[in-house]
């Protein structure tokens, strides 16, 4: 039987491997599904092979930037099944499948909303790849651009760069729909 600290120490790592399960399944679960063509069982499949990845890891080499450290692995994940699979069809986004969802909407707003999300959805599907997964990495899972750089291997300017590229390209896109 391991010494007393032993067991503390494991009960300590079993409470932070729960707390970060808890905070990032969701979100990495929705990042890998971009690149798994909307599957969402692959996509659950590369967020668990991920956090088997943080378990084998030591909580001290990576504590100091899990979040980037999820996203980057996850990422590699999500790009090996991409490999092992056919060629990648760029999916649009599920943002606001919750509104759908919601019985309690006044269905006139919801159909408002439903047709701008698919404009929205639809100019974003035409941006690069690059530029559509440094949008969802941005707006959707809050990452700063740091993090988004240790993600992608981009430079943190060149980060900066193609998202502002990404929105000028979106705005103009919606600007000429709408006029």
């Amino acid at each position: 039987m391991p010494p007393p600290e032993s067991l503390s120490e494991l009960a300590n790592t079993s409470d932070w491997l729960t707390k970060v399960f808890e905070r990032y399944q969701g979100p990495l679960v929705s990042y890998a599904w971009r690149f798994l063509n909307g599957n969402i069982e692959l996509a659950r499949d590369c967020v668990q092979d991920t956090f088997l990845a943080l378990c084998k890891q030591p909580r001290s080499s990576v504590e100091d930037h899990l979040e980037a450290w999820l996203f980057k692995t996850c990422r590699n994940r999500a790009i090996d099944y991409q490999r092992r699979r056919t060629h990648m069809i760029t999916t649009a986004s599920n943002i606001g499948l919750e509104q759908a969802a919601d019985s309690t909407a006044d269905p006139l707003e919801t159909m408002t909303q439903s047709e701008e999300q698919r404009r929205v959805e639809s100019a974003i599907h035409e941006l690069p790849e690059r530029e559509q997964e440094l949008l969802t990495l941005r707006l959707t899972n809050e990452l700063s651009y740091k993090q988004i750089a240790e993600i992608t291997g981009l430079s943190v300017s060149n980060v900066g760069f193609l998202l502002h590229q990404a929105i000028s390209r979106l705005r103009t896109s919606l600007t000429v729909v709408e006029a």
